[in-house]
């Protein structure tokens, strides 16, 4: 069997169904032999940036180990994304090919050193140099993908390897590396023992969880945990969907990206945190201020990874998956402990209820402006309840981060604030959407990352995809004026536009011309009928929403909200700023 068929039954062998990926003259080889290959889907997209942010989104989706290729000249393109799932500990394949490594220091068009580029941004990187490497080295891919503290393998194919024959005998597949984690394990028992004593002796403890969390299938040992403990539940924006978001126990998304006053209150006056899954990054804790490292409270961390054990606190180190070792933990506590909580929880709903008495009746004074929390209020209510929401960087990602309120568990979104890059909500709605087809999609995306992403809007369209896109015109890089307003404590001079500012645009007409349905409005009531309208049909869609630049509108941000505070502008972070009209 030659290399190229030997590759495709190796994926095939691995349950693969969907690879995204962008032809070119290096990969034609392949081509040939997947043109009569059945069973492996090849899903083109436009850009081989877009095929990475798809495929980010598909294992944020599915929980399996998502594919994507791309040809030598475009290589360099699929770096942004694969920095993301660096990042973001998501498991991917990311392979590309290549001229043959003879004629690279000959100057052959569009040979260079990949292998450089990609070996800081994953876990491994290989170049393949004769066919009969292909599958010892797509089983080590699967094993360090979805092994350990998941991520991205970068494989390097030269087109002429192509064609060499591989023996069959070696064509074999570990399958359960094809789905995270491959394997699991636990912290040891004296460290799990040692944390259920410090989590029973805890009058005010909570819980934080991470992208770690939802990449384990966590959600029913930490509903249980919290459950039995009377811990409140916060998590961080990209593990937004752990648990169930109406539940008397849930904060929300905690941190500087989701957080709002009353939760991020709760975390700090707390005195055990349970951080679960989490990098303790910038964001979750406000610039590591969130909880105080100067503080005597205590602090467990479970993870998979020994480098984030008290990476930025100081820690109970508990070291293994997620779920099983949450479940260990279980073992070691008494059935009900709700007796020690019971006024920490009751503080809990008290703050939400104070908070939510306020954001409603700042809803209602809107009237029947497209405010971002009305748009966000009305998904809510019309979107079905295993809908799964993607989102873009700026107003698209904070607003429904802090008030879209999930109330069933599971694998329900998908961000990209590990970098935060533009671009990502178009091409990760496809993604998510071919990895869950029988259920709904939704994106919420920004006019900003539009531009960087509008010709998959024709993909959508020519794959024949059930999406439903929701963008926020403010007609800017509005985040950057927003920083800026709030840094530079005064408003932005016009001639700041040239940095920020883009010209009038008719997104349904773009829309219109990739062959989708197209609405605009600037009316929150006309956006609930046109949604309502969307969801009952099949077929690409955008809906694009007349709104305000972060400068105009101050998003709830804690460092946004201080300022906001001084000055009395609205900010709906705290009550303080929230202005009734």
């Amino acid at each position: 069997m030659n290399a190229a068929k030997t590759l495709l039954e190796m994926l095939s062998r691995y349950g693969v169904t969907d690879v995204f990926g962008l032809p070119g003259e290096t990969t034609l080889a392949l081509y040939r032999e997947w043109d009569a290959y059945p069973g492996v889907a090849y899903h083109m997209c436009r850009d081989e940036r877009s095929s990475v942010f798809m495929v980010d989104a598909y294992a944020k989706a599915t929980g399996r180990v998502g594919i994507c290729e791309g040809p030598s000249v475009g290589a360099t393109h699929m770096i942004p994304g694969v920095t993301e799932a660096f990042a973001a500990c998501v498991p991917i394949l990311v392979f590309t090919s290549d001229v043959a490594l003879d004629t690279t220091k000959k100057n052959m068009l569009t040979g260079f050193d990949q292998t450089a580029i990609f070996r800081g941004v994953t876990k491994e990187t290989y170049t393949v140099t004769k066919g009969a490497e292909i599958p010892f080295l797509i089983r080590r891919a699967f094993r360090s993908a979805a092994g350990g503290r998941p991520g991205p393998v970068h494989i390097r194919i030269p087109h002429d390897i192509f064609g060499h024959e591989v023996d069959e005998s070696e064509i074999f597949a570990q399958e359960r590396f094809a789905s995270f984690p491959g394997v699991r394990s636990s912290a040891a028992e004296e460290d799990m023992r040692a944390a259920a004593e410090e989590i029973t002796s805890a009058s005010r403890p909570v819980m934080i969880c991470g992208q770690g969390c939802i990449h384990s299938g966590a959600w029913e040992a930490v509903l249980e945990l919290a459950e039995r403990v009377g811990m409140p539940v916060g998590s961080t924006i990209n593990a937004k969907g752990i648990f169930p978001e109406t539940h008397e126990l849930s904060l929300g998304v905690v941190g500087a990206r989701g957080g709002l006053e009353w939760s991020n209150g709760m975390a700090a006056s707390s005195d055990l945190v349970l951080f679960v899954g989490t990098s303790t990054d910038s964001a979750l804790t406000d610039g590591w201020k969130l909880p105080d490292p100067k503080s005597s409270l205590k602090i467990i961390q479970i993870d998979i990874s020994e480098l984030e054990l008290g990476n930025n606190y100081r820690v109970l180190p508990l070291m293994g998956d997620a779920r099983e070792t949450i479940n260990g933990i279980l073992k070691f506590i008494p059935a009900d402990l709700r007796d020690g909580t019971r006024e920490w929880m009751k503080r809990a709903k008290r703050e939400r209820g104070e908070y939510e008495k306020r954001l409603n009746e700042f809803e209602r004074s809107l009237g029947d402006a497209p405010h971002p929390l009305a748009i966000v209020r009305i998904l809510e209510r019309a979107a079905p309840d295993d809908a799964f929401f993607v989102f873009d960087p700026g107003i698209s990602a904070v607003y429904p981060a802090s008030f879209l309120r999930l109330g069933r568990s599971g694998r329900r979104t998908a961000f990209n604030f590990a970098m935060g890059a533009l671009g990502y909500g178009i091409p990760a709605a496809i993604g998510a959407k071919i990895g869950l087809p029988d259920r709904k999609v939704i994106g919420l995306i920004g006019d900003g990352s539009f531009g960087f992403a509008a010709g998959e809007l024709e993909t959508a369209v020519r794959l024949g995809l059930d999406i439903m896109y929701i963008l926020f015109d403010n007609r800017s890089y509005g985040w950057i004026r927003g920083t800026e307003f709030v840094t530079g404590k005064s408003p932005l001079s016009p001639d700041f536009g040239r940095f920020t500012n883009f010209a009038e645009v008719d997104y349904v007409k773009i829309a219109e011309g990739f062959g989708m349905k197209g609405f605009s409005t600037g009316s929150a009531k006309e956006f609930e009928e046109i949604l309502r309208r969307c969801l009952a049909e099949s077929g690409a869609k955008l809906i694009a929403i007349t709104s305000r630049p972060e400068d105009k509108l101050l998003p709830p941000v804690p460092g946004w909200y201080r300022y906001a505070k001084s000055v009395g502008l609205e900010n709906l972070y705290g009550s303080a700023c929230m202005t009734v009209r």
